[in-house]
């Protein structure tokens, strides 16, 4: 009897965990057992035709075995009884069912990541800033928490105190002692929804150094440092994100977009480059990632494995991380299946090569595993969804993909979907779907500009000595592709201090001050308006108004107190201003109103390198994404343009180049005579310069050297025509045609007019002896008659 029931256990069981188990372990992985300790008899039902067979059980060992350790063969002759391990199948579908509920989402947003490069230094007896980090609209976060490192110097003494505000609750408050030091603070931040899509993080830093009140308080010594490390992580269900508005201000610090792999279709290379701008236009910074096909290698760093599916292939290939290529596409389907996926992505670019090559790589993991299994296909329906669907052309949808939302657009909604995501319709799309026909930015009325509808905020600023409110705004939003803007036209009112001195408003553009007033401080608006010179504008703006106060009257009459100041929302820019020439500034306003990328055909092939470097191009240029148009070029044949211009790598027809580019040689300069530089064996840079092009205004980004460098940093133009980028952003900006950095050129003309031009232009060679000249001659003529007078 009990042979014939090892033999019927064999069938079930591996033969080394059925020796070592005995015949209790094979009863126990076929029938119901109760196992009884000594002094107990168990009854063990044989489920075979005929009477039930009693079984008494074996004394049981003295010892346990340890937790997840197997009996050694003969320790348990008695009969002991474990529980099987789980079979392969079972340990899958376990793991998958896992991950199909674990619907988490992650994210870390560091102060670097919001564009804070350096430490963000609060000085003096009252100092003030706040920090807005973004969050998923309207959805409750989890694990919420704020890390926040600083240093700070007291060589001044007296009282330092740090305190730390969240959403308007002061929830941290230190004083600090000795000369310097370092500080820490970790926060539990709580995890209501915020309707504002921002936890605002707010520093305060006070110093008080003098015992008595009329003490002065205005020494250096004492600042704090907050470190651009600090960090705010938090969690929310990927469930509550249900349409495409949360979904795309749930987009981290670095914003993810999965591409097809091999070469892509022009077509969606387009909405690529398009759906980037858009990201960096909302402040995030581009990495693209591609689907990997067979010889990829991708970073598995991060990649979490499930300790029960280390053992089984092709999960097992997994353990360990670093570098991997990939040997078949089931590796690729078994990378999605996994936590901290290497293709986990924020955007996609749902052309039918990314659609088909994910279904097919789901599909060969899914045959690796054994066919259908029903935790596989919930898992594909609940954290996968793109995997199944059909993206329509002009449709942008919110999918799911690695168990993390996704926003998917069509290859023809690239310029549509860039529109859509800019700040004036993304609070209108509530659903998860739509199909987009048009959509753009309502045309501006008159020749003012209201700065509200640049996403200038209201409210008041509470002051205490000094406050400052600032709009970030692209020219090409602020012109309308008409004009520059020529005037800015500020309201602003404050209210009365207990300070006998008047505060000061101060207007900055780009850093250039272009007015400044003492305010009576009745409450009342006041008007400030200041004329905007060329040269203070740039692709890329920022409009600061400085207020300050004066904290404590003379005499100390009065204690130091926080007073409301407000920039009105009848706030406006006047449009008007000329265009400039052929230098940077001169092709930022013409691109404002739309112009044409051009790429090399090389670049299609290279889309994780190329396009981040086209989207910072285009920033730089500011490339409108929604109205400009895109074409492909062979590479190394010139392309005649037809209109303003951004040109990647592709020489242009009948350009007037003031630089150029030899493999590794750099030369500035279009002759001899007037060569500035002539340098070889470059690495990590780009020529950019303004010119023209069949007449056509545009801007030409020429790589320097075999390797092509994509900046990490922002690139600004502004003032000459011609710069080197490097990983860093602009290197060096020059005017390398000889006017003077923003000078306003007259349009290119023929016949008198154009050697009027020439005349002028060239005035810094000939007006100074000219001068000379006639004033030596009124000298002699001035002597001549005084001659004259005496000798008559």
């Amino acid at each position: 009897m009990a042979s014939h029931h090892t033999r019927r256990a064999a069938r079930i069981l591996p033969l080394a965990l059925a020796a070592a188990l005995g015949l209790a372990g094979t009863a126990a992985a076929q029938y119901p057992v109760q196992a009884q300790y000594p002094g107990q008899p168990q009854q063990l039902q044989a489920q075979y035709p005929g009477q039930p067979a009693p079984v008494q059980a074996q004394p049981a060992p003295a010892q346990l075995p340890a937790p997840g350790q197997l009996p050694a063969p003969g320790a348990y002759p008695g009969g002991y009884v474990t529980q099987a391990p789980p079979a392969p199948n079972d340990a899958i579908s376990a793991a998958l069912s896992e991950r199909a509920r674990d619907s988490r989402v992650t994210r870390r947003i560091a102060l670097s990541d919001l564009g804070v490069e350096g430490p963000i230094v609060l000085q003096g007896l009252d100092a003030r800033r706040d920090i807005y980090l973004p969050v998923p609209a309207r959805v409750p976060l989890y694990d919420a928490r704020m890390v926040v490192d600083a240093d700070y110097l007291r060589g001044d003494g007296g009282r330092t105190t740090l305190v730390l505000i969240v959403d308007g609750n002061p929830v941290f408050s230190r004083r600090l002692e000795g000369e310097s030091g370092s500080t820490t603070a970790n926060l539990a931040v709580d995890g209501n929804p915020r309707d504002s899509g921002f936890v605002r993080l707010g520093l305060a830093w006070s110093s008080v150094i003098g015992e008595d009140l009329c003490a002065d308080e205005r020494a250096i010594g004492n600042a704090a440092k907050i470190r651009p490390a600090s960090h705010f992580t938090y969690s929310f269900d990927a469930s509550s994100v249900r349409d495409l508005s949360t979904a795309w201000s749930a987009l981290p610090g670095v914003g993810v977009m999965l591409v097809a792999g091999g070469t892509l279709a022009k077509e969606s290379y387009d909405t690529a480059w398009r759906l980037g701008l858009a990201l960096e236009g909302s402040g995030k910074r581009l990495k693209v990632k591609t689907l990997p096909v067979v010889g990829d290698e991708v970073n598995l760093n991060g990649l979490e494995v499930p300790a029960t599916l280390r053992a089984i292939a092709p999960f097992s290939s997994f353990v360990g991380g670093g570098r991997y290529k990939i040997k078949d596409l089931s590796e690729v389907g078994a990378l999605l299946l996994l936590g901290g996926s290497p293709l986990a992505a924020d955007v996609a670019v749902a052309d039918s090569a990314l659609l088909t090559g994910l279904r097919t790589a789901l599909d060969a993991v899914a045959a690796r595993l054994g066919g259908g299994s029903p935790a596989l296909a919930e898992w594909r329906q609940r954290a996968a969804s793109l995997t199944a669907a059909v993206v329509s052309p002009d449709e942008v949808s919110l999918q799911s993909l690695a168990g993390q939302p996704i926003i998917a657009v069509g290859i023809n909604a690239g310029a549509k979907a860039a529109d859509l995501f800019d700040g004036f319709w993304r609070n209108t799309l509530s659903g998860g779907t739509v199909s987009v026909r048009t959509a753009a930015s309502p045309p501006l009325t008159g020749d003012k500009l209201p700065l509200s509808s640049l996403g200038a905020a209201a409210g008041n600023i509470d002051v205490l000595s000094r406050g400052d409110w600032v709009v970030n705004f692209d020219l090409a939003a602020a012109t309308g592709g008409t004009s520059l803007p020529n005037r800015v036209n500020l309201e602003v009112a404050a209210a009365p201090g207990a300070s006998t001195s008047d505060p000061i408003a101060a207007v900055f553009l780009n850093d250039v001050l272009l007015a400044a007033k003492r305010l009576k401080a009745n409450g009342e608006p006041e008007q400030i308006s200041a004329a905007i010179p060329a040269y203070a504008l740039a692709a890329r703006n920022v409009l600061r108004v400085s207020f300050q106060r004066q904290p404590v009257s003379d005499r100390c009459r009065e204690t130091p107190q926080a007073f409301p100041v407000s920039v009105l929302p009848s706030s406006n820019f006047e449009l008007g201003g000329t265009s400039p020439g052929a230098d940077f500034l001169g092709v930022i306003s013409a691109m404002a109103g739309g112009g044409k990328l051009v790429v090399p055909d090389t670049y299609l092939s290279t889309q994780s390198q190329s396009l981040p470097r086209v989207v910072r191009a285009a920033a730089a240029a500011g490339l409108p994404a929604g109205t400009s148009t895109f074409d492909v070029a062979p590479v190394g044949s010139p392309y005649r343009v037809g209109g303003t211009f951004l040109a990647m790598d592709v020489p242009t027809q009948g350009a007037n180049l003031k630089a150029r580019v030899e493999g590794d040689r750099l030369v500035v300069g279009t002759d001899e005579q007037s060569r500035l530089l002539d340098i070889s064996g470059l690495k990590n840079v780009a020529l950019v310069q303004a010119l023209r092009a069949d007449a056509y205004r545009g801007i030409l980004w020429q790589s320097v050297g075999s390797v092509a460098v994509t900046p990490q940093k922002p690139v600004r133009l502004s003032r000459g025509d011609v710069a080197l980028v490097g990983i860093d952003g602009t290197l060096v900006e020059m005017s390398a045609s000889g006017a003077a950095p923003g000078t306003i050129r007259l349009p290119d003309t023929e016949g008198a007019a154009a050697t009027l031009q020439r005349l002028w232009q060239s005035s810094a060679d000939w007006g100074l002896p000219l001068g000379i000249g006639a004033a030596a001659l009124f000298f002699l003529l001035l002597v001549r008659a005084t001659q004259v007078r005496r000798r008559g």
